[in-house]
């Protein structure tokens, strides 16, 4: 059949002249809408399938061998339903209209190229049309047009198959062969131009700086922010150049070395770095850097982005003295407001009338609130700066929860909530900040105290798990946690009810900062509740293992006068702590450096209360000139870092705690000997 061989060769070179054709007029056909590019391609593959049965050589009276099948397999294989709908229909009407004892045969032929190629179509819609999987189609394809021959008259189906089978399936595959990848390609590489286009007008547009410089340092893309960074006239004009044409060649070289070391890891990094401004000032710029790898791995170039933070970094700024400013100026006044109500709540001015004792005590309990919620404001924001401190070191924890349960006994007394304390793991030790983790501890508390039932009680649990892990857990046997606020629990601002903010208090904070805080202890927070029956809430942390541990405090004074200096340059504060101190202790008050200076040089003191922000320094700048035995106490707005404690024997935050706390703290640094009973 070689007369066979040479007919289905012709319509390969038809097809080979069709593939051509399209691939010709893609770039026209890439400009088309979607719908009206898949109908373009039923065109030319039903018009392709038409001329390849019109040219095929008449070898047995009645049948057409052709290689239509793969052309509707091309149209629907690549343009759907639409393209398959007009190539299978001209195929179809043509083969029907030559007519003969092939025709049913010839008819099937083209229905099944239909059926494959749109199965393709699908099957392809999800995956990626790999050279293994074309292979695999075009062998159904190919051995598929075998099932055409069913439709063959019995008496001569055998000898037609044999005669012909071999020839129309190899043709059938190299030509589905040809078609799907030669179309593949030019639709990947339409999809390229396309991605390019939008790559090209992304970085065109992008008001941040983006290029890419070689492992010489030039640049060799560029988008126009780029150009106005550098101050060049054009993107183009940089292509080329490196940092040397642009800045002082101390600083390029700085840049070139940055970069090279940067290579020589080869890992991305980011940096804030100052920089001169088009406009000639200077501002900074967040910079990330990363290594352009070839298709190899190995490193080509530097890709690096660039964008102008210098209005974040100056809002930041004004935040951060905004932040300081309403630290102090609204901590301290608000401290002695809390302090005076308490005070007089507590009858030092003498006894109220019932009326006038409701309101002071309602004065009281909204300046309680208005505290918490500038603390938990303020501890935000600390926590979002980075700007929390933490002093970690071996703190056993069942003295640390027994004093944050002590701390929380006269909240809402009137609730009769009675806290226990269980302890499954004795003398368990964690390497912790204890001041932060007894704000969480409050915390949890608080809000067990809160939503338990009156007269019920609060559970704290210390226990041990797995990998040297140490679970505390906070239970209550309040209504539960409801499943819309499980997932939010933990966010900013968050109430399970917008009643609750007014009927229990609260800012809604204390969990977002307490899951923060036990993060940055290397810790995790969660819960687990149930609706009606209560809810536990436990903080996980390693455990610290160690033979001893040197004590935290130093010595106590051998001093045992009972003499106080408090440097405060409000009056207010001094007159407050004087009142809670009273009259067993001797207390001389500065309200400034020099005047502390003054009083130092010729007394000496049992404790010494300091304020840091005075009219003239820092109360901290006293400290090398306090003696040794000395206790000294910081009661200050002003955040005190952690550098300070060696020296100082506790810190306390005015907000955070009241004058009288203050107060009994200093009593308890005296020797009891001093005091008279009851004090």
């Amino acid at each position: 059949m070689t007369s066979l061989w040479q007919s289905l060769f012709a319509n390969l070179a038809l097809v080979a002249i069709l593939v051509v054709l399209w691939d010709f007029i893609s770039e026209w056909t890439g400009r088309l809408s979607v719908r009206l590019q898949p109908l373009l391609l039923g065109l030319i593959m039903g018009g392709g399938a038409i001329v390849s049965m019109a040219t095929a050589q008449p070898l047995i009276a009645g049948f057409v061998f052709d290689l239509r099948g793969p052309l509707v397999v091309a149209a629907a294989f690549f343009g759907g339903l639409p393209a398959v709908a007009i190539a299978g229909t001209a195929a179809l009407i043509y083969r029907l209209y030559l007519g003969g004892m092939g025709a049913p045969a010839g008819a099937l032929d083209v229905l099944i190229a239909c059926l494959v190629g749109l199965a393709g179509f699908w099957w392809t819609r999800s995956r990626p049309k790999t050279t293994s999987l074309i292979l695999i189609f075009a062998l159904v394809v190919a051995f598929g047009r075998l099932i055409a021959y069913v439709a063959v008259p019995a008496d001569m189906r055998m000898a037609l198959l044999a005669s012909t089978g071999f020839p129309l399936v190899a043709l059938t595959f190299v030509s589905t062969v040809l078609m799907t990848v030669v179309l593949q390609w030019q639709a990947r590489r339409r999809d390229l131009s396309t991605s390019n286009l939008i790559y090209r007008a992304m970085v065109r547009e992008l008001p941040d700086c983006l290029n890419v410089k070689d492992m010489e340092g030039r640049f060799v893309v560029a988008n126009p922010a780029t150009a106005t960074l550098m101050r060049a006239n054009t993107a183009e004009g940089l292509i080329g150049k490196s940092d040397f044409d642009f800045y002082p060649a101390d600083l390029a070289e700085k840049f070139r070395q940055d970069e090279a070391a940067m290579l020589k890891r080869g890992k991305p990094e980011r940096v804030d770095q100052e920089t001169l401004l088009p406009n000639g000032t200077t501002g900074w710029l967040s910079t990330l850097k990363v290594p352009l790898r070839n298709e190899q791995g190995r490193i080509v170039g530097i890709i690096t982005y660039n964008r102008d933070i210098t209005e974040m970094k100056r809002a930041a700024q004004v935040k951060a003295e905004f932040i300081a400013t309403v630290s102090h100026e609204l901590r301290t006044p608000l401290t002695s407001i809390r302090g005076s109500l308490g005070l007089v709540a507590a009858g030092m001015a003498g006894e109220l009338p019932a009326k006038a004792a409701r309101l002071v005590e309602i004065a009281h309990d909204n300046s309680e609130r208005l505290v918490l919620l500038i603390n938990d404001i303020l501890d935000m924001e600390k926590i979002e700066s980075g700007k929390m401190q933490f002093n970690l070191r071996p703190t056993p924890l069942r003295d640390l929860i027994e004093g944050a349960i002590s701390a929380s006994a006269n909240y809402l007394p009137e609730r009769q909530i009675q806290t226990v304390l269980i302890d499954d793991a004795p003398r368990a030790q964690a390497n912790i900040d204890p001041n932060r983790l007894h704000q969480v501890l409050a915390n949890l508390l608080s809000n067990a105290i809160k939503f338990s039932p009156v007269g019920a009680t609060v559970t704290v649990k210390i226990g041990r798990r797995e990998g040297g892990r140490l679970r505390l857990s906070v239970i209550d046997t309040g209504p539960g946690i409801q499943d819309a606020f499980r997932e939010r629990i933990f966010g900013k601002f968050e109430q399970a009810d917008a009643s609750d903010t007014r009927e229990k208090g609260g800012t809604g904070l204390g969990l977002s900062i307490a899951k923060a805080i036990v993060e940055k202890l290397d810790g995790t927070i969660g819960f687990d509740t149930q609706l009606g029956a209560g809810t536990v809430f436990y903080v996980d942390l390693a455990e610290f293992v160690a033979a001893s541990r040197d004590p935290d405090l130093p010595p106590e004074s051998g001093d045992l006068r009972p003499r106080i200096l408090h440097v405060e340059d409000d009056e207010s504060v001094l007159h407050i702590m004087s009142m809670g101190l009273g009259t067993d202790v001797s207390i001389a008050s500065a309200r400034s450096l020099t005047e502390a200076r003054q009083i130092l040089a010729h007394s000496q003191f049992d404790v010494v209360i300091l304020d840091v922000a005075l009219p003239d320094g820092s109360g901290l700048d006293l400290l090398p000139d306090l003696p040794e035995q000395t206790a000294v106490i910081v009661f200050s707005a002003a955040e005190i870092s952690h550098d300070v404690h060696a020296r100082v024997r506790a810190t306390v935050t005015k907000t955070r705690s009241s004058e009288l706390d203050v107060a009994r703290l200093v009593k308890s640094f005296l020797p009891a000997s001093t005091l008279s009973p009851g004090a």
